[in-house]
């Protein structure tokens, strides 16, 4: 049941105190489907924003510079508990908790900084990529494999970006690099009693025309059958 904005509104700024935040205006002629519902700003551009969707729930966390700096957290009509939960997110902005922490950004920044990286493609070229293997990469295609800056370990399989849950939604600063299998093997089951039918495509001229296109930089391996297109060297 969708939440009635004003209903929700008026329960927070009743029952929330911004300390020394202050609430601000709402864009009521705004009427989306991810609309802002309460706005708290501080000195220094942080803000405790809470939103609410067109699907009977809402979400709230601290900002920055239109970066999360805080877990997100999802809400319906706001019960006592998820009230104490804000004031208590509210009280933490209010005595400095967030001050100094980092947004996704100047995290990717500070990373690269002390790892000595040069960035070797932008968010525009990572779109143009990402958007035309969603779009047009044959289908079944486990041929994607990617790593982010932060992750510690690397992944040893490679899966169908349709299927990626996190990758249409994802900062693409944070992709260290990214390799692409053109050769395909597919299995059909033919039943309990008969071995699996084999297929095998190669998919190499249509990744390379992609990679073309865009102008994508790329390092190609023989053995593995892999372009890797990366980030940061």
């Amino acid at each position: 049941m969708p939440i009635d904005k004003d209903l929700f509104y008026n329960t927070l700024c009743q029952t929330l105190d911004p300390r020394s935040g202050e609430f601000q205006p709402i864009d009521n002629t705004n009427e989306t489907g991810w609309e802002i519902v309460l706005d708290i700003k501080w000195k220094g551009g942080i803000h405790f924003i809470v939103r609410k969707s067109g699907y009977g729930y809402g979400w709230y966390y601290v900002m920055r510079d239109m970066q999360e700096l805080s877990d997100i957290y999802i809400i319906k009509m706001p019960g006592d508990d998820d009230l104490r939960i804000m004031q208590h997110i509210i009280d933490d902005v209010d005595s400095g908790k967030y001050k100094n922490k980092k947004t996704l950004s100047e995290r990717i920044k500070s990373y690269v900084v002390e790892k000595n990286l040069v960035s070797c493609m932008n968010n525009t070229k990572w779109h143009e990529l990402i958007n035309e293997l969603l779009e047009n990469a044959p289908e079944p295609c486990d041929c994607v494999q990617y790593k982010t800056l932060f992750e510690d370990f690397v992944p040893d399989y490679f899966w169908d970006l349709r299927h990626d849950e996190d990758i249409e939604h994802m900062n693409l600063s944070l992709i260290e690099w990214m390799k692409i299998k053109h050769v395909q093997t597919v299995h059909e089951f033919r039943g309990l009693l008969v071995s699996d039918k084999t297929y095998t495509y190669d998919y190499k001229p249509f990744f390379e025309e992609i990679l073309r296109k865009y102008s994508i930089p790329y390092e190609y391996d023989e053995t593995e059958q892999t372009f890797t297109i990366y980030g940061y060297r």
